[in-house]
């Protein structure tokens, strides 16, 4: 659940003012001599991720430059790029970063020289290369908190950038991706990749999360089963197999057998899990969070025994098996479940296995299944965060009374209910729905959010001051509106009821 909270956070206050004090150097004297302190802690907000929203911030690039030195101007072919003349910086900016994401930050660059260049496309452009490598070093010079590190194998500069920091070692959290897994090529920039990924096991000792992406070079997926067994704590993994579907397993994932002891969260995308994976799987005691997703189950592990451990977490995307795999993983200790299909022997399956799920996510519901998950929501008698994304619920006719009869069976203990489209362009929310919802809700709802682009009018609003005013409880309200013409209302509900309005932009992270 998000944390409570009943008015922005200093941290959104400064998202929204970044783009006007980044790039304002009055403004930002200005803040500087009415509260130092402040400004301080602006500076390490705004500048710890920047590149976590490199498409929108491009103009920090700009910035970056600003702050380079002459060690990092010599990496730049000058017969490829001629640097602006820029005044000096206020602040020493690379040093805040905590989270440095390559593919990013060179994405940034490219927008940075189409918008600048006036160019139609920037894509692999040398300027946007040789800019970033210069930043790259910068960075990993400066970067004296750094936690995360995140690799993309394409176009990546001479690994010695990043060997030769100080900070390197630091990293807790690393990923590497690859833009086609099953067409890795050996032109210099993979050479690069490969030399950094066998690199980082004699210096990165503190790694607690990994996130990997398989391609076709055995080298590649030999480097990254070293990075594996060389740590001695991983806690998190996450694995996304071929495209192709053509299973590599045997060269990463059966490295894991080393952290069977330590891991408490696996994610598994287009994996084949077969006897062997399964063994890794049943020695994970401490394991807390599965996820499966796009994988392949063999039915000789599916009707061995159960597993030893007890999850927490469970995330089941899938055509076939779903109901089995319940059975195997459930507990009385689960608290989360994510499924994408929801048949009436799946229900039963839950009810019976993990009857005291808190949290259910239901992706992609079918018209067919809207009984099931009724009979489902009747019978959990301890669930508080409900999450339903992707609906196809047919025609428009009936979505009314789906929205009835939801209102109806959602249990008294429910705290928090989300409806979004986050995939699939269906619109099985809008005008009146609210009525529909809420008319008969005995649940008292704190948080609602409904992350699906709908024009509103102002009766839909008006059955949410209603349900607050009987309720007295809802607390967060997230609306995805088409127009922005519902300030008064949503100051309403501020001013007299103290619910917080959810920017659009952070819907996704509630």
């Amino acid at each position: 659940m998000p944390p409570v909270r009943s008015v922005p956070l200093p941290t959104e206050c400064l998202r929204m003012i970044f783009q006007n004090i980044s790039n304002d150097t009055h403004c930002l004297h200005t803040c500087i001599l009415v509260n130092r302190s402040w400004c301080r802690n602006a500076m390490s907000y705004l500048w710890a991720r920047p590149l976590s929203t490199a498409s929108k911030h491009y103009k920090l690039i700009r910035t970056y430059i600003s702050c380079l030195e002459d060690v990092d101007k010599l990496l730049i072919d000058d017969q490829v790029v001629v640097l602006p003349d820029l005044p000096q910086p206020l602040f020493d900016y690379a040093s805040y970063l905590t989270e440095f994401r390559y593919h990013r930050l060179k994405w940034a660059a490219e927008l940075w020289i189409k918008i600048k260049d006036e160019l139609a496309s920037s894509s692999h452009n040398p300027k946007a290369f040789e800019i970033t490598k210069a930043l790259s070093n910068l960075l990993m010079r400066k970067c004296s908190k750094l936690d995360t590190f995140s690799i993309y194998c394409e176009d990546m500069p001479d690994y010695t950038i990043f060997s030769k920091s100080p900070y390197l070692s630091r990293i807790n959290k690393f990923s590497c991706f690859f833009s086609d897994e099953y067409t890795y090529r050996y032109r210099e920039c993979s050479r690069n990749t490969l030399d950094l990924l066998q690199f980082l096991p004699t210096v990165c000792h503190d790694i607690r999360d990994l996130d990997f992406r398989q391609c076709d070079s055995t080298q590649v997926n030999l480097a990254m089963k070293d990075i594996i067994i060389a740590i001695p704590n991983l806690q998190n993994f996450k694995y996304y197999g071929s495209k192709d579907l053509i299973y590599r397993e045997e060269i990463i994932l059966l490295a894991l057998k080393s952290q069977t002891n330590n891991l408490s969260s696996l994610f598994l995308c287009r994996v084949l899990i077969n006897d062997a994976i399964y063994e890794i799987l049943s020695g994970c005691v401490n394991l807390e969070t599965l996820v499966i997703s796009d994988c392949k189950c063999s039915l000789s592990i599916i009707s061995s025994t159960k597993t030893k451990f007890n999850l927490k977490k469970l995330h089941l995307e899938l055509l076939y098996h779903t109901k089995l795999l319940i059975q195997k993983f459930g507990n009385d200790n689960l608290r989360s479940l994510y499924l994408n299909t929801l048949f009436k022997n799946i229900c039963q399956t839950i009810l019976k296995s993990c009857s005291n799920i808190v949290e259910f996510h239901c992706n992609e519901l079918k018209s067919h299944e809207s009984g099931n998950l009724f009979n489902l929501l009747d019978n959990l008698n301890f669930l508080e965060k409900l999450t339903l994304t992707d609906m196809v619920l047919g025609v428009d006719s009936g979505t009314d009374e789906f929205y009835d009869s939801l209102g109806t069976h959602l249990p008294p203990t429910l705290k928090y209910l989300n409806i979004g489209q986050l995939y699939k362009p269906n619109k099985v929310f809008g005008i009146d729905q609210f009525h529909h919802l809420l008319k008969n809700c005995k649940a008292s709802l704190e948080t609602i959010i409904i992350n699906q682009p709908i024009e509103y009018n102002d009766s839909d609003l008006e059955h949410i001051i209603n349900y607050t005013k009987q309720t007295n409880s809802l607390r967060f309200l997230g609306l995805n509106c088409l127009r922005n013409n519902h300030q008064q209302r949503f100051k309403e509900l501020r001013e007299n009821f103290d619910v917080f309005i959810i920017p659009k932009y952070d819907l996704k992270n509630w």
